[in-house]
């Protein structure tokens, strides 16, 4: 279950008007009692999430939440809460639970119809954090060979710097840099005559081991090389995206309606009617005033 708590998401310029997927969608929509369930349960997170004094922007009232049926473009079909009928699902996006980031507008995350991690270009560096590591323990881990571990193994406590980035298709995730890496001073390089040692090992190794090679021949061997080309740059400028495996776009949604049932109150008389009426008692009381004339002789 999806709730929107006040983000709009990356909007694209070129997309649709809100409001125009409106369309019947496939299904049934859940018991209200179990959508309640699933409001309360989100609610309750988002209260974890935020200080008290933030409630009242972040955590809405169930009585202020509507309810839509969306179909993704992979065919599958949720039930997502808005705040309020005019705020339409193409408006929002959905949660990278792997970043607790917001995707881009009309983006929902679908676990049942992932594809290849493409490579994003890395397209903006922010919120650098510092982490404290011990020392790795002797035995290989992972399960790599003893010559691999002993090259890569830290044998003392060590630090290591982790920035959150966005990348170019509007998803954010972190990425691992030494404690000195700064945007603005660009990633180190090796030199071209260990550039073209590391791929001429590289090829070798590939040649030797066949498919059992890692990586295995597609996107990320054809991504090693394209970092040697570039001088083995680290960190690299792109990195596979996560969220455009799991990411799927809205293709149409219908409402289903509010969260809590509104009760009708009439709506308040018109100018017109005011006069009306005013008008019918009136001639009531003319006619009664006329009856009693009659009855007085």
């Amino acid at each position: 279950m999806l709730f929107y708590d006040g983000g709009r998401g990356f909007m694209d310029a070129t997309a649709e008007p809100v409001g125009s997927l409106l369309t019947r969608v496939p299904g049934r929509a859940q018991p209200r009692a179990q959508a309640v369930k699933e409001f309360e349960k989100a609610v309750a997170a988002l209260k974890k999430r935020y200080r008290r004094e933030f409630w009242p922007l972040f955590v809405p009232k169930a009585e202020d939440i509507y309810r839509w049926q969306i179909q993704l473009e992979c065919g599958c079909v949720r039930e997502v809460f808005t705040r309020g009928k005019d705020s339409y699902p193409d408006q929002h996006g959905d949660t990278d639970p792997f970043t607790e980031r917001r995707l881009p507008a009309g983006e929902y995350w679908c676990s049942q119809h992932p594809v290849v991690r493409p490579y994003q270009d890395i397209v903006e560096w922010y919120e650098r954090e510092i982490h404290e590591f011990p020392a790795d323990p002797e035995e290989p881990q992972h399960d790599m060979s003893p010559e691999i571990w002993a090259v890569i193994r830290h044998s003392e406590p060590h630090s290591s710097a982790s920035w959150r980035v966005q990348l170019a298709c509007g998803h954010a995730c972190r990425v691992a840099t030494d404690l000195d890496f700064t945007p603005e001073g660009g990633p180190r390089l090796v030199s071209t005559v260990r550039r073209d040692e590391m791929r001429q090992e590289l090829e070798d190794y590939w040649a030797a081991e066949g498919p059992r090679a890692w990586p295995e021949e597609g996107p990320r061997r054809d991504h090693l090389r394209r970092m040697l080309d570039l001088g083995f740059p680290l960190p690299e400028p792109d990195r596979e995206c996560w969220a455009c495996a799991y990411a799927k776009n809205v293709t149409g949604y219908q409402r289903i309606g509010w969260l809590v049932p509104r009760t009708k109150t009439a709506a308040p008389p018109t100018q017109r009617e005011q006069l009306a009426a005013e008008l019918a008692k009136a001639e009531a009381e003319v006619r009664r005033l006329r009856r009693k004339l009659e009855d007085e002789g």
